[in-house]
């Protein structure tokens, strides 16, 4: 917990870890506060094996607004692949 005047306010760290996100759109979707951001995957990032019966893994999830984050762990309960991680600093 974090106080700024008489506010006090909590701040999160999450991390996507690019070897096992598959670009499903799940944490994209489930987050009403716009953390993430879907964007092209870079030819240099280490892409996962594609889940069964999908095309291969173009698409990765990026925190764009950490700052929103709410710590409602949404995003990790329905990221196939717990790719995310959430931690209060």
């Amino acid at each position: 917990m974090r106080r700024h005047g008489p506010i006090e306010y909590e701040i999160y760290m999450i991390g996507i870890d690019e070897t096992l996100c598959v670009g499903c759109n799940k944490c994209f979707e489930i987050c009403s506060t716009d953390v993430f951001q879907m964007v092209q995957r870079p030819e240099d990032s280490p892409r996962p094996a594609p889940m069964p019966g999908r095309p291969p893994v173009e698409r990765l999830a990026v925190v764009e607004r950490s700052e929103n984050c709410l710590y409602c762990q949404g995003c990790v309960g329905v990221c196939p692949t717990t790719a995310i991680t959430i931690t209060e600093i």
